[in-house]
């Protein structure tokens, strides 16, 4: 019987349903999964390569861990013995590496004594099989991670297959104050999409760094910008040759306007090709001094929480109200934007939808739609 390979996917807590949705339009793409589990993060196929070159489909998840045990362990020995069973050079030709461990309700708990039980283990395997020397060579921009989760006894073995985390893409030189987290920015974009309001023209009034703009035209792209631990698996690299077909990039338009140059200098940095197709604009203005927006367009934005990036109102409630009568003004279709839960909008006045909560950092937040 062919092997069956597993990845499991971590999102950030409130985008569960915005990840599950990602990947059941990508993997339309794909035949070659067998199942996938009732919550959607968990992904088998027996394809190996195909499996895990799925990863650079994603832009929600922040980490894929691939599964390769599952056992009962009560004791030290026990788990040395499961350990040492695993053929370790499919996965990890080297000996720097890191063990990360979590457990609830087992008898092995001791995470000092279940590390060293782990490298002693795969030391001992490696010793016995050594890997091949031309490893040796690999560049490995984050060690290589082993997970042990332990739960009531049973023993769940991952490799971490990302490396740094999935929405770090490698192609943001620049940054701002209080940036978003480009999950998070690829989650609103795909809120945008799924609320039916057509537009010609995407706005990002306050930009920063333009996390929702490189968001917004990387939305069907592979991340490709980056090295993943996963490439560097053996067992990746006998199939590694393989093509995977490229999906074609859409045009779209989109206007990127900040009150600070140096925010505008990153956007430009971080999207020089889509400037050079003529397909983003960029601008230094004030939006509350904005007269006109493009015909047919949306406003979204990463509101500021009052916390690190300030504003003129005490109270953000009122800045918030500034901001939707501003939008208003401009007839612009509908605006889309994330803010703390907590904070109010006049719902007598606007038409206004909240997305589930997010946890952004510690600060639970929503994707807000108001029509107009």
């Amino acid at each position: 019987m062919d092997k069956i390979y597993e990845i499991y996917l971590v999102v950030i807590p409130g985008l569960e349903k915005s990840a599950l949705l990602e990947i059941k339009e990508k993997l339309c793409r794909i035949e070659a999964f067998q199942e996938i589990s009732n919550d959607g993060l968990s992904l088998k196929s027996k394809n190996l390569f195909i499996l895990l070159e799925f990863i650079l489909e994603l832009r929600i998840p922040t980490k894929a861990l691939l599964r390769i045990g599952h056992f009962i362990a009560r004791d030290l020995p026990k788990l040395y013995k499961k350990l040492s069973k695993i053929n370790w050079n499919d996965y990890i030709p080297t000996k720097e590496f890191e063990v990360k461990v979590s457990s609830h309700n087992s008898r092995l708990f001791d995470d000092r004594k279940i590390i060293k039980t782990v490298k002693d283990a795969i030391s001992s395997y490696q010793t016995a099989q050594p890997y091949k020397k031309k490893y040796d060579e690999l560049n490995w921009s984050v060690p290589a991670t082993i997970h042990l989760r332990f739960e009531d006894d049973n023993c769940g073995l991952s490799i971490d297959c990302s490396g740094e985390r999935l929405d770090k893409r490698g192609i943001k030189t620049l940054s701002a104050k209080a940036p978003m987290r480009e999950s998070i920015g690829a989650a609103l974009i795909r809120y945008i999409n799924s609320s039916d309001v057509n537009y010609d023209v995407l706005i990002d009034p306050m930009a920063g760094s333009g996390t929702i703009i490189s968001e917004f035209f990387r939305q069907d792209q592979r991340n490709e910008q980056r090295e993943f631990n996963f490439r560097n698996f053996p067992l990746y690299r006998k199939f590694a040759a393989q093509k995977i077909e490229r999906p074609q990039v859409t045009p779209r338009k989109a206007l990127a306007r900040d009150i600070d140059g140096k925010n505008l200098a990153a956007i430009k940095e971080n999207n020089l090709e889509f400037i050079e197709d003529e397909w983003l604009t960029i601008e230094k203005m004030d939006f509350f001094k904005t007269e006109s927006l493009p015909e047919n367009s949306i406003i979204t934005c990463n509101l500021p929480y009052g916390k690190r990036i300030k504003t003129k109102e005490k109270d953000i409630h009122l800045f918030i109200e500034r901001f939707l009568k501003k939008a208003e003004s401009l007839n612009t279709k509908a605006a889309f934007f994330v803010m703390p839960e907590t904070f109010k909008i006049n719902q007598k006045k606007y038409q206004v939808t909240r997305s589930e909560r997010i946890n952004n950092g510690g600060i639970w937040v929503q994707f807000i739609k108001v029509l107009f």
